[in-house]
């Protein structure tokens, strides 16, 4: 599996659409700002909106750690990163740079 269809099933899963499912929400309650359902969800929107970032940036972090540690099960050879392992730096060559 690669970097980038992972970076897709990322997306799919919601981590980027959450978020903006939520302004959508916002956007409609804000059609009839009178009505109980539109002030229950503005008094929540904004912790919920937090949330979903803390979450979605959450979840780019380990989307990063999962796909470098992806990589770096390759050959070094065939590795696209420039966070090498030990052993790769020495089988290729690079300059420890201790």
């Amino acid at each position: 599996m690669s970097v980038e269809n992972l970076f897709l099933y990322f997306l799919a899963c919601g981590a980027a659409t959450f978020p903006l499912g939520l302004v959508l929400v916002r956007w409609i309650a804000s059609l009839a700002p009178n009505a109980s359902l539109s002030r229950r969800i503005e008094r929540a929107y904004e912790p919920a909106l937090s949330l979903s970032l803390v979450i979605w940036i959450l979840g780019a972090l380990i989307f990063y750690v999962v796909a470098l540690h992806i990589e770096r099960q390759k050959p070094c050879t065939d590795q696209h990163t420039n966070q090498l392992t030990a052993e790769c730096r020495k089988e290729l060559g690079a300059p420890d740079h201790r």
